[in-house]
């Protein structure tokens, strides 16, 4: 807890600020930000379906599935931190939302394994497809790849076109081989996603 050590003076002033700023509008509004059961079994259930068909290589559905996981994702940000406020008063809230393993740290990964993909590279295959190959990462649970066909150093470029489990033979959809494509991959652990490799170019068809 963050006033522990803070004079009594010193906690009536902050306190008295708080108290002031807290209305019941406020209430209102900070409990309106916090998903409900039924909007997050929903969010849930839009992203399990859009991974699911995007696995076909369909550039919309693999956009779909890259939205519906942001959405998830900014929910589950918000159940973590309603979790490690609420564990103050009762320690059992984060087992009881399923949320004890993702509030855990991860251990730090020893000094000599690197998590940054590396041998990244790709080759077209006897029917004309793209094919990625990257040196497998310890702990990787899949891999991504995205690509951009414009300024490569404006994130909002790049897209997801690729997603697997297998370091090898990933295959690569959607590009616009009308234009030079840049390409990255990057290997994703458990609760968190690692760092991104060199970049590839791919000249135009």
């Amino acid at each position: 807890m963050p006033f522990l050590k803070v004079s009594n003076p010193e906690m009536i002033t902050k306190s008295a600020l708080v108290a002031e700023g807290f209305t019941t509008e406020l209430y209102a509004y900070l409990v309106s930000l916090i998903p409900t059961p039924q909007s997050y079994a929903e969010e849930h259930s839009r992203f399990e379906a859009s991974y699911s068909a995007s696995l076909k290589g369909d550039p919309e559905k693999m956009k779909d599935c890259e939205a519906d996981r942001n959405a998830v994702n900014q929910s589950l940000s918000i159940l973590i931190g309603i979790a490690k406020a609420a564990a103050i008063k009762d320690p059992n809230v984060p087992k009881a939302l399923g949320l004890a393993n993702l509030m855990e740290k991860p251990a730090a990964p020893a000094a000599s394994v690197s998590l940054e993909p590396s041998g990244f590279r790709t080759a077209f295959n006897r029917k004309g497809e793209l094919i990625g190959t990257v040196s497998k990462v310890p702990g990787a649970k899949w891999y991504e790849i995205w690509s951009c066909d414009d300024d490569p150093n404006l994130e909002t470029n790049w897209k997801l076109v690729a997603s697997t489990s297998n370091c090898r033979g990933i295959r690569i959809t959607g590009l616009n081989r009308s234009k030079t494509n840049w390409l990255k991959i990057r290997a994703m652990l458990k609760n968190v996603a690692g760092p991104w490799s060199h970049c590839l170019s791919l000249p135009p068809a």
